[in-house]
């Protein structure tokens, strides 16, 4: 049943984010709020499975249109990940996207390999671990 709702709740994020300009994503679910629950959903939808062994940190640097940026990281530890705001000393890897770019990948909505290609997305780190990111959190974190 939670899987259920957790698909449901999914598949109505891709939809409002399929529709949304960078602007209306970063207001809404670029808030702290919003970020902590996107971030949550990814690593509750993490695959220990799918991790080949990594534990450690993801930090995502998220630019904003004001000009500021927001820190988050993921804390990967063997059969569980877990999401907080701010940055961390050392991580695996850091993304370097902006807000928008961030929800929408985390959504589902855009792949991170095009993302990459189109400079919307820098990657600094293990690029093992990135390889890994999509299977490890599922479809959408990619």
């Amino acid at each position: 049943m939670a899987g259920t709702i957790q698909q449901r709740g999914l598949t109505v994020l891709r939809a409002f984010v399929r529709r949304s300009g960078d602007r209306t994503l970063e207001r809404t679910l670029g808030s702290r709020r919003g970020l902590a629950r996107i971030f949550a959903g990814a690593a509750e939808r993490f695959d220990p499975a799918a991790a080949d062994g990594f534990s450690g940190e993801l930090q995502f640097d998220l630019r904003r249109s004001t000009g500021t940026t927001s820190h988050w990281v993921i804390t990967v530890a063997r059969d569980r990940a877990t999401a907080r705001p701010g940055t961390t000393e050392g991580p695996a890897l850091t993304a370097q996207l902006s807000a928008a770019d961030a929800i929408r990948i985390l959504a589902g909505e855009l792949d991170a390999g095009a993302a990459i290609l189109d400079g919307r997305l820098d990657l600094l780190g293990d690029f093992g671990v990135a390889m890994s990111l999509g299977r490890m959190f599922g479809a959408g974190a990619g």
